[in-house]
């Protein structure tokens, strides 16, 4: 999969696994992207379309200033653990710059 979003940075190979896509900024700093982090940054996308540029350079600050970052679906439960590397969920991009993402996509509340 292209992630087209960041296809001005340097992308790297991973050798821990080939499931997840790792970029490089031109400061050294580095970061990964889970499947299901990009699918929630995609339904953004359509939702914020206007905001999705911010969200994209809110990612790359985050990276830039912690260095070595993944970007994950669930922090407790990331598919791929590397040594060194915090762990930011989508939220943790998108609360500090005033873009609420709301992930309707869990199971309902309601037991039958």
């Amino acid at each position: 999969m292209n992630y087209e979003e960041f296809s001005d940075l340097k992308s790297i190979k991973l050798k821990e696994t080939s499931l997840v896509k790792c970029f490089e900024l031109e400061s050294g700093s580095r970061f990964f992207i889970e499947p299901p982090f990009y699918t929630q940054l995609m339904s953004l996308k359509e939702i914020y379309p206007d905001e999705f540029p911010r969200v994209i350079a809110q990612m790359k600050k985050l990276a830039n200033e912690r260095k070595y970052v993944g970007f994950v679906y669930d922090f407790e439960n990331p598919f791929v653990q590397l040594d060194g590397y915090i762990y930011l969920e989508i939220t943790d991009v998108t609360d500090p710059i005033k873009v609420f993402y709301e992930d309707k996509s869990r199971g309902s509340d309601y037991g039958d």
